[in-house]
């Protein structure tokens, strides 16, 4: 009976006695990324066991001389962005996503003469909405030190020129982010969650700012469960006017309250609220 066959041994192939012995030894590096130069594959050269000190200058020197002149252009943008992700708590994904869209865009000479805070920015901003990432185009911004209107215009020069597609940004990304800053349960989120999608299905979001519609819906979802929010701070939560709030919390009380309501049962409606005052009770003892 064959119990395994064709198993592949993933251990080294080396031994290693102490730490210099495995330096000298080991072969694997970082992984391949567009957020470091050359990908991750350019040579770090170091003094080691045997090289002189004069031998190791004159290799820097060649290697800076042969080295990618467009790896040298991204190498600062592609620096920015690591900051900016760090800042804006960006996760990995969308952080690679900014660097590959950078990339694509100094490939095609899409950068020269530009600034370059405009299109790291741009390229930021991107990348957040590619991968559902709930970051406005203010915040981005504002990071920068940039007026909305030119990151937006480098924005859409971008997208244009790289054909590429980038969905709008959904109301739903919104809600954990602004229910976070409000220290609001998992319940109110989930609810919010499923007003936008009622309110969707009745055209109350087309054309709507969506932050604006996703702050609405936790504001709905919190006063029909008893949390007292208002509407000030639902709008510093996620950086809109009151008056957005206000507006698009109406829209939402004409085109989705009614099926939202119909949808829940009053015996879940009970149940959510006493899991809302038990969460409450217990966060506001502690």
């Amino acid at each position: 009976m064959i119990i395994d066959a064709s198993s592949l041994d993933l251990s080294k192939d080396w031994r290693a006695f102490d730490a210099e012995e495995y330096i000298d030894r080991s072969r694997a590096g970082a992984p391949v990324t567009p957020l470091r130069p050359s990908y991750g594959l350019d040579t770090d050269i170091t003094l080691r066991r045997g090289i002189s000190k004069k031998m190791v200058n004159q290799l820097k020197r060649t290697q800076k001389h042969v080295a990618d002149s467009r790896e040298k252009t991204v190498e600062p943008a592609l620096r920015k962005i690591r900051d900016a992700a760090e800042a804006l708590n960006l996760p990995q994904e969308t952080v690679e996503d900014a660097a590959t869209l950078y990339r694509m865009a100094a490939r095609a000479g899409l950068v020269k003469g530009r600034s370059m805070d405009a299109m790291v920015a741009a390229t930021i901003y991107a990348a957040c909405r590619r991968t559902d990432v709930p970051r406005t185009l203010e915040e981005v911004s504002q990071y920068f030190s940039l007026e909305e209107k030119e990151v937006g215009r480098s924005f859409r020069f971008l997208f244009r020129k790289l054909g590429i597609k980038i969905p709008p940004p959904k109301p739903e990304n919104f809600v954990y982010l602004i229910c976070s800053k409000l220290n609001l349960p998992e319940e109110i989120a989930t609810q919010a969650i499923r007003i936008i999608r009622i309110a969707r299905e009745n055209g109350a979001t087309m054309g709507r700012e969506p932050v604006g519609v996703a702050a609405a819906a936790v504001y709905m979802a919190c006063q029909e469960f008893g949390i007292h929010r208002t509407q000030r701070e639902l709008a510093q939560a996620a950086n809109v006017t009151e008056v957005t709030v206000r507006n698009r919390y109406k829209e939402l009380i004409n085109k989705a309250r009614k099926k939202w309501l119909e949808e829940l049962s009053e015996e879940k409606i009970k149940m959510i609220k006493e899991r809302i005052s038990s969460k409450m009770g217990t966060s506001s003892e502690s």
